[in-house]
């Protein structure tokens, strides 16, 4: 028996040599995206899974390029700090680039854009045009959000929430006087007058317009090539615009 065995396994050996894939599994990448900022992403609340345009987006780079991509759910204020430490590998949400945030991580081309939005009561008469006008005025933000620089430079007082659902309840409960945030979250949260005793003040100027690109550790550049080479094909194919259509938005 044990020249056989011997033989048995000398086989095995030589099969697994010759087939990649069973002594190298592709390694399973960590797609960092919040849970309630819909329209970019957030939890379905009949599914419990991760959802919206951002992470649409990389489940179709994912299919495209066979790679495998495990989404995890986190605030807003945990994403560049868990991909800095190596807990995620992609952060897939409205993590805009910034020239701050540049110099942490790498992001890839643009694949939409947005601008900051004000929310304030129905009941508030005031003209507001800029973020000058928030002088001494209480606002809702999400931590880590790119606003809070400018909020602090005009004088607003910041009231800190992890959620935009949970700023806007801020200012339904009347203790602050607006929320500033992702003009696609504010926009997606006010649909179907989700919430009467609010409006969105149009004559509000932004902050800064932002651009919506996926944000990978600095030096992982054979990764930031495959998600932009997918990217591009998706775009030109119409990919990118079919998900955004399903949003209620248009690029």
């Amino acid at each position: 028996m044990k020249p056989f065995l011997a033989a048995t396994t000398a086989a095995f050996a030589l099969l697994l040599l010759a087939d990649p894939g069973a002594s190298s599994a592709q390694p399973v990448l960590k797609a960092g995206s919040t849970t309630a900022g819909q329209p970019t992403s957030g939890l379905n609340p009949q599914t419990k899974q991760l959802e919206g345009i951002s992470v649409e987006v990389l489940q179709a780079i994912a299919k495209d390029t066979g790679l495998q991509i495990e989404f995890k759910p986190m605030t807003f204020a945990e994403l560049q700090p868990a991909l800095l430490e190596g807990k995620i590998d992609i952060i897939a949400a409205s993590f805009g680039i910034t020239p701050t945030r540049q110099k942490i991580v790498e992001f890839t081309d643009v694949y939409g854009s947005y601008r900051d939005k004000l929310l304030v009561s129905i009941n508030d008469t005031k003209t507001y045009r800029s973020a000058a006008d928030f002088k001494g005025m209480a606002i809702a933000i999400p931590k880590g959000s790119t606003y809070i620089d400018g909020l602090k430079d005009a004088g607003a007082i910041l009231t800190f929430v992890s959620t935009p659902p949970e700023a806007i309840g801020e200012l339904e409960a009347g203790r602050v006087a607006g929320v500033v945030d992702n003009g696609l979250q504010i926009a997606y949260r006010m649909q179907n007058n989700a919430h009467p005793a609010l409006k969105i003040v149009d004559s509000y100027q932004p902050i800064q317009e932002g651009k919506l690109a996926f944000a990978v550790r600095k030096g992982d550049a054979d990764l930031l090539a495959k998600l932009n080479t997918s990217l591009k094909k998706l775009q030109a194919n119409g990919t990118v615009k079919a998900i955004y259509f399903r949003w209620g938005l248009d690029l």
